[in-house]
């Protein structure tokens, strides 16, 4: 280990700290919690704050100057990406989430405000003129979760984005309509679990999909252009285009093969634990990827995706229990922390251990991939949230810790934050107990992949 790296670790670190000596709540960002630009472009499930994300990567990116590209294995609704965006750097993201990969590619660009406008000044008359009432989405279900006028509205949406040419285009729109149905759908939407609204709550609502779709449009047209002038007064379009390499890939962080290239800094937030539980990505996701064409997202995407509302979900961390229990020994191992858990969860019902072994047989089983990604002495920013299980708590940052010390990365600090308005799903009685993060801040120490 070199003299210079360690001067680094110390001047990051101070700088981090530094921060916490001047205001204890400093990591909080409870003033400036709100989102702006292309990260407000969808409510996705508990996203990071944006000026948290840009206040840590700032400090790096200026105690390192030599980070130019950022890894995101976690992708979610693209915040990290859009962060580096505005740093200039390179990003690449990875997600089970077909939503995640479209809001991600979406927010990568082109940056063509007037063009945009225009397509949508086009769309919209193509939406007026259609007298349609054939309904473009078929799926057990379609009856349950939208109203028969809903149903009608949302499919004439659906086919004027489809005439659209332009797949740029066509995934903004997408986005546009995916906020849509989150709103107009019969799912309540103080949860992110499918949860039908009682039949008097159905009856009593008046909703035009059209007039909420012109809504977030307006909206969303005028954050994209916020985004574009943002990034063109840094000198980081050119005609339109960011002049850094962005890209998001549908995939599992657990395949070595989601992922090509080597990354200077690691920037991510994974699950907290497995998502049925904890916060349901894919379940949140199932309505809206219904009225999407699947093939603009990526070609990977089907419609064995949406199999059923847990599809997505059991493609995550922990989503798959089977042998779980054979995991116990190699995990006992890898973390003390998780044995001490363990040892506390004896006396409740197995299937308590046996979603804890899950979730964290998979992070661990993530951490080598990831990490394979990263060239030595890369830093990495994980942002953790613990939550309870049988009346356990999860210390997920201890778990975590354990497992990045043991694969050879170096602990530069840990920070702690609390949660003042991350998007959470106040009805559901995990998620609730998500009030605090910690950030923790490695060094990837160990001989890591070269450029």
């Amino acid at each position: 280990m070199t003299e210079s790296i360690l001067h680094t670790d110390g001047a990051l670190k101070g700088e981090l700290l530094d921060r916490s000596r001047v205001n204890t709540n400093h990591w909080d960002y409870k003033s400036s919690s709100g989102r702006t630009f292309s990260n407000d472009y969808y409510q996705y499930p508990a996203m990071m704050v944006p000026a948290m994300l840009s206040d840590l990567m700032s400090i790096v990116v200026e105690t390192c100057p030599n980070v130019k590209s950022v890894y995101d294995p976690f992708v979610g609704s693209g915040t990290v990406q859009t962060e580096a965006m505005n740093l200039g750097l390179d990003c690449f993201g990875v997600d089970v989430n077909p939503l995640a990969i479209l809001l991600s590619r979406c927010k990568a660009g082109p940056f063509l405000p007037d063009q945009l406008e225009s397509k949508a000044e086009d769309l919209l008359s193509v939406i007026e003129d259609d007298t349609s009432s054939r309904r473009e989405a078929k799926f057990v279900g379609l009856t349950k979760w939208f109203q028969p006028k809903v149903t009608i509205e949302l499919s004439k949406i659906r086919r004027a984005i489809r005439t659209e040419e332009d797949l740029w285009a066509r995934r903004f729109f997408w986005v546009v309509l995916a906020e849509t149905v989150r709103r107009t759908s019969n799912s309540r939407t103080s949860t992110f679990k499918l949860h039908i609204r009682t039949a008097a709550e159905i009856a009593a609502r008046k909703l035009s999909p059209i007039e909420v779709f012109e809504s977030v449009l307006d909206r969303n047209l005028q954050l994209y252009r916020a985004q574009a002038e943002k990034l063109k007064e840094n000198d980081l379009l050119s005609r339109g285009r960011y002049i850094r390499s962005v890209n998001a890939k549908l995939g599992s962080a657990l395949d070595p093969s989601s992922t090509s290239g080597t990354f200077d800094f690691l920037v991510t937030s994974p699950p907290y634990g497995d998502n049925v539980t904890t916060v349901p990505y894919g379940q949140s996701s199932f309505l809206p990827l219904h009225w999407i064409d699947l093939s603009d997202i990526d070609r990977q995407a089907s419609d064995e995706f949406l199999e059923s509302t847990h599809e997505i979900d059991g493609r995550s961390l922990g989503g798959r229990r089977r042998d779980a229990l054979d995991a116990l020994g190699g995990l006992r191992d890898a973390s003390p922390h998780l044995a001490i858990l363990f040892d506390r969860l004896k006396d409740k019902p197995i299937d308590r251990t046996i979603r804890v072994a899950a979730f964290c047989r998979d992070l661990h089983q993530s951490i080598s991939p990831i990490l394979s990604r990263l060239r030595k002495d890369a830093y990495m920013i994980w942002v953790v949230g613990n939550r309870r299980v049988g009346g356990e708590e999860v210390n997920l940052a201890n778990i975590l810790s354990d497992y990045l010390r043991a694969a050879g990365t170096r602990e530069v600090t840990t920070l702690g934050r609390e949660i003042p308005s991350k998007r959470m799903a106040v009805k559901n009685s995990v998620s609730c107990t998500m009030k605090k993060e910690s950030i923790l801040v490695f060094r990837n120490a160990r001989q890591g992949a070269q450029r």
